[in-house]
């Protein structure tokens, strides 16, 4: 039930910027949506790679190394990161639409003072 909740809020933040920003609001979506699994299944392919290295391969076959606070943790660095992608395309957008209004239609002919 918390993933759903999870789901629309990351498509609601990211279909609200989109709208924000003129573009469209479910390729938003999916680069939200991607960002949040995507960084989950990096982070959990990470650990399972560190805990081969430091107890071997053998260790991954123990189901010790594993609880539900792994999932926990995961959540959060896939949120994090989820949340950087967020302000990186607000960022992106905030600079387009300042090129637009700086080199926009309305300034043709016109010379600009320093």
């Amino acid at each position: 039930m918390i993933g759903i909740l999870l789901i629309y809020w990351i498509w609601k933040a990211f279909s609200n910027l989109a709208i924000e920003n003129d573009k469209n609001k479910w390729k938003y979506f999916f680069i939200g949506l991607g960002s949040y699994y995507g960084i989950t299944f990096l982070a959990a392919i990470l650990y399972v790679i560190i805990i081969a290295v430091i107890n071997g391969i053998d260790a991954l076959d123990d189901e010790s190394y594993y609880n539900s606070g792994l999932d926990f943790v995961f959540a959060i660095l896939a949120g994090l990161g989820c949340y950087g992608v967020y302000k990186f395309l607000e960022n992106k957008g905030l600079e387009e639409k300042e090129l637009l209004r700086k080199e926009g239609i309305d300034s043709i002919g016109l010379a600009e003072e320093n």
